[in-house]
């Protein structure tokens, strides 16, 4: 694991290609923008905001962030994706009640500071997820829940769903803002920054997916998610593009871990020798292997043979996951 270097995250935040996320398990916010919207970006030495008409971020960090890259297998049996971890040590979890924050002074808009804040409960070790509104009714409902567990609490949720807040996702990082409507229980996200709040998830007080593999102890604090060689934004398939794939080889390289580099070399080494590369014992080492020999597929590298021995099992999730 390597330090982030500053410089690295404002690259990456101003370039619109790149998406972001603050979250834990079940508890996570995304901000995104298109190429063409309109967008305020403000870059200093050590901090750097990036505002639209639907949502904000802000990278700032408090401590120094630790830079983890991966790739993902994908459900589909073919592609995979990638991501960007900047991680710090998880602290434990407060206590998971509702709490007030009181005015929000840090928002990254002039016209929303001073509403008030309320931390959710929901999120685990150093991340919190908040809403912030100046909806009179939904203040009081809040002040009164203090306390109480968010999902433990009879007709909040109605309330937020009727005054819309805003919500923030705070980590040593910075923060993410989103300004959109939250859609009903059996609605769809909608396109851009959002939201995503699952209580089969959140019970279970774990900062990431069994399928992140970030080292024991660490969390993510933010993660960048840089553009797919096989997906936009939305999730629509496209077909495979080795220029965009090659873009994140290099943080591949540099903040990759060792045990992902470790089986890349075997997997592509063993191939390229005509021979059959030793399978990884690791639940990672073997999620990985996968990946390359799809890498190696894409790229015209016939491997299909060790494909159909080793890339069949679907992807492991949990309940109330998305693949």
């Amino acid at each position: 694991m390597k330090p982030a270097p500053f410089a690295l995250l404002a690259d990456l935040a101003s370039d619109p290609v790149n998406g972001w996320s603050i979250g834990s398990f079940g508890a996570i916010g995304e901000f995104v923008r298109d190429a063409d919207e309109p967008v305020t970006i403000a870059r200093k030495v050590d901090a750097i905001t990036v505002v639209t008409a639907r949502g904000a971020m802000r990278i700032k960090p408090l401590v120094p962030l630790q830079a983890i890259a991966w790739d993902s297998l994908a459900a589909d049996g073919e592609s995979w994706g990638h991501a960007l971890a900047f991680c710090v040590a998880r602290p434990a979890t407060p206590n998971r009640v509702i709490i007030s924050l009181g005015p929000d002074r840090k928002a990254i808009r002039k016209e929303d500071r001073g509403a008030a804040m309320f931390d959710l409960g929901v999120a685990a070790g150093a991340v919190h997820m908040c809403l912030r509104t100046r909806d009179a009714a939904l203040i009081a409902a809040l002040d009164a829940a203090q306390g109480n567990a968010l999902l433990d609490t009879p007709g909040i949720m109605a309330e937020v769903l009727r005054a819309q807040p805003h919500r923030v996702m705070l980590s040593p990082a910075g923060r993410i803002e989103v300004f959109q409507p939250i859609p009903p229980a059996d609605g769809k996200s909608p396109e851009g920054p959002h939201t995503h709040l699952l209580p089969k998830l959140i019970a279970k007080d774990r900062t990431h997916s069994s399928n992140t593999p970030l080292p024991d102890g660490l969390q993510s604090a933010l993660t960048a998610h840089p553009r797919s060689p096989w997906r936009t934004m939305l999730g629509e398939r496209y077909p495979f593009d080795p220029s965009i794939d090659a873009v994140f080889q290099p943080l591949l390289a540099t903040y990759g871990l060792p045990e992902d580099m470790a089986v890349h070399a075997a997997i592509t080494g063993a191939v390229a020798k005509g021979q059959t590369p030793t399978w990884p014992e690791t639940r990672r080492g073997r999620t990985k292997a996968r990946i390359v020999l799809r890498r190696l597929a894409a790229t015209g590298v016939d491997v299909q043979s060790l494909r159909a021995l080793h890339d069949r099992a679907p992807l492991e999730i949990e309940e109330g996951e998305e693949p």
